[in-house]
């Protein structure tokens, strides 16, 4: 079967390994690591993938070198691209913000007028200080720009910020955030007709894997006729609980699926009804 489409992911970082697994789940599992190659096989022959830099996914997108990649919303931005946002696939949150050494006197964007900010994201920096009127210069950084303001190289930085962890390791602290950002497909604008009915196969699955990850599967038997009818006035479900009859006299099992953050207290309501030999289970996709 001939190759159809290209999609390029991250071949390192927070978003290379949440994209192929995601993608595995959706039936589209990559057959080779980005550690041994920079082009790789799918279990489906009609897909290749393409491992580069997350910053460097709109660019294949945009050049029409793949027909779609998975990158941060930040780097979207940061580059102008012009691809389709497809679908956001629930991974790689964070937010770009402004910090600050601790000792510094500074508390918002205002206080850094004349100073040096660290950054990898010069574009979104500058939009940023050009939409606030402040003037400061940029010192473009590939990478580690926490430790920019310790080296005496700069007096703040704008970043990815995740859990705060790295600002606090490295003694900087927050006052500013520019945006929020996370995982995206990204298209080309100029679609293709038989490319885009398999990106959005693609799309129809990944969505069922995202849909996913807030559900549980819910099964557990009814000792009764009664406790059944009161346990289902306690059980919600998608559409309607599955009901079968067990062996056992005047039994029923029950299945269903239920949002994950429903489960401690759900759990604790269907027993009081009369549930018994509950059992929880992940799901790996929900089509609609």
């Amino acid at each position: 079967m001939e190759e159809m489409i290209r999609i390029a992911i991250p071949n390192k970082g927070v978003l290379c390994q949440p994209a192929l697994s995601m993608l595995a789940k959706a039936g589209f599992a990559a057959l080779d690591s980005p550690q041994d190659t920079l082009c790789a096989r799918c279990e489906d022959e009609r897909v290749k993938y393409l491992f580069v830099r997350a910053q460097d996914v709109p660019k294949y997108v945009d050049s029409g070198a793949a027909y779609a990649g998975i990158t941060g919303l930040d780097m979207l931005v940061e580059t102008g691209s012009a691809a389709r946002q497809v679908l956001e696939l629930g991974f790689g949150e964070c937010e770009i913000a402004l910090a600050v050494p601790e000792a510094s006197r500074a508390k918002s964007v205002r206080d850094i007028e004349g100073k040096r900010i660290a950054t990898k994201l010069p574009n979104t920096a500058r939009a940023y200080l050009r939409q606030k009127g402040v003037n400061a210069t940029l010192l473009e950084l590939s990478g580690a720009t926490e430790i920019a303001p310790a080296a005496n190289l700069a007096d703040a930085v704008i970043d990815h910020v995740q859990t705060g962890r790295t600002l606090r390791a490295n003694r900087l602290r927050k006052i500013g955030t520019l945006s929020s950002s996370s995982a995206f497909l990204a298209a080309s604008q100029k679609e293709d007709a038989a490319q885009e009915e398999l990106l959005q196969e693609i799309v129809l699955s990944l969505e069922g894997v995202k849909r996913a990850r807030s559900l549980k599967y819910l099964v557990l038997n009814a000792p009764s006729d009664k406790k059944l009818q009161e346990i289902l006035r306690v059980l919600p479900s998608m559409e309607s609980p599955t009901l079968m009859r067990l062996a056992k006299k005047g039994e029923w099992a029950i299945q269903t699926v239920v949002e994950a953050r429903q489960l401690p207290s759900l759990v604790r309501r269907v027993k009081l009804a009369g549930g018994k030999d509950m059992l929880v289970m992940p799901l790996e996709k929900v089509m609609p």
